[in-house]
């Protein structure tokens, strides 16, 4: 694995954790592990989306 895709991974993998606790089963698929996200509201998603962009910010510049 080269160290791009290393760094991508841990991304990843730290960006699913940080909403971990939103995923919730569903009892009765908890055989099957199926479930559901539960929305966090508005405010949340704007502030992801600020994230983003200022992530795509400094990757450009």
């Amino acid at each position: 694995m080269t160290q791009t895709q290393r760094k991508l991974l841990q991304s990843v993998v730290r960006d699913g954790l940080k909403i971990q606790h939103r995923f919730s089963a569903a009892p009765v698929y908890a055989v099957t592990g199926k479930g559901h996200l539960q929305s966090e509201g508005v405010g949340t998603l704007q502030k992801i989306k600020r994230s983003l962009k200022q992530r795509r910010e400094k990757s450009v510049a």
